[in-house]
């Protein structure tokens, strides 16, 4: 869908931290100096870290759309049209959350489109990776998590989701041969 230009630079924005896993703060500065060939160079924000990370394709048609240099953005701008832009997508199968109103918790149910900020992509990115296969240590590398533990309260993955994952390892196929 054509979207209006400052939707169309969140959804942007927004899809290189998709494309990454970087925080808003590494994602939303991307700019020519990052590129290095096939990857985004960038020595985080919070940590101090250098990463280095493959480029998609889709990555590639977004920068190649802003030369290379992403537009300046605001968090707080971002949060909120991307909420918009999620909303046109039609994300909006609704969650129940809860919710803490005058020292009681509150349970309500919204659309799934009020729950997305510039933090989901980090959240997304991570997520998929790992769905795709790429191994927790390599994808810590890209992400710049130190810890185990840090790590993995970037997953969503369901117990059914890692059954069925084990079920297809060559562990379960019987594919490796057990002493």
């Amino acid at each position: 869908k054509n979207l209006e230009p400052h939707l169309e630079i969140a959804r942007d924005v927004f899809l290189c931290g998709c494309y990454t896993g970087l925080r808003y703060s590494d994602y939303s500065r991307i700019n020519q100096d990052f590129i290095k060939g096939n990857f985004i160079e960038v020595i985080t924000d919070k940590t101090i870290q250098k990463v280095k990370i493959p480029i998609r394709p889709e990555l590639r048609n977004i920068l190649k759309k802003y030369k290379n240099n992403l537009p300046k953005t605001y968090e707080q701008k971002v949060n909120k049209y991307i909420k918009e832009v999620c909303k046109k997508a039609q994300i909006d199968e609704p969650i129940e959350v809860m919710q803490n109103k005058g020292g009681l918790n509150v349970q309500s149910t919204i659309p799934k489109y009020n729950l997305v900020r510039t933090h989901t992509a980090r959240r997304s990115a991570i997520t998929l990776m790992y769905k795709s296969g790429e191994s927790v240590k390599d994808i810590m590398f890209i992400s710049g998590h130190k810890t185990l533990k840090s790590f993995e309260t970037y997953l969503r993955i369901s117990q059914e989701e890692s059954v069925k994952r084990m079920e297809q390892s060559n562990f379960f196929k019987g594919k490796l041969n057990v002493v």
